[in-house]
């Protein structure tokens, strides 16, 4: 949970699963502002949350984003939820606040006996 190892991976998996409205244009994050990165214990759960801004490599589209890394019950993998914004003209602090709720209320599914 290194915060460079975060930002390499988020980076990576945002560049193949969020393209963007053209050729060649994928979602990257921000290099004008460095992310930060808490490390939260919630509800039982210890995790890394990173903060920051995202925008579009090779357009003009961004905003901010929230992530939270935690490994799987078994400490085999790794679970990223990210969650981000874009709402151009609009005041994006309540739309993150509750992005981040749904990162928040995660919860692993009991298996059922």
């Amino acid at each position: 949970f290194a915060p460079e190892n975060m930002l390499r991976h988020r980076n990576a998996a945002m560049r193949e699963n969020v393209p963007g409205m053209f050729e060649n244009t994928y979602m990257t994050t921000s290099s004008y502002i460095t992310p930060t990165v808490q490390y939260i214990k919630y509800k039982g759960r210890d995790f890394a949350q990173m903060r920051g801004f995202w925008e579009v490599e090779n357009d003009f589209m961004g905003g901010p984003f929230v992530s939270h890394s935690f490994y799987t019950p078994d400490g085999q993998n790794i679970i990223v939820l990210d969650a981000f914004v874009y709402a151009p003209r609009y005041d994006k602090r309540q739309y993150l606040r509750q992005v981040e709720s749904l990162l928040y209320s995660f919860e692993w599914l009991k298996k059922s006996e």
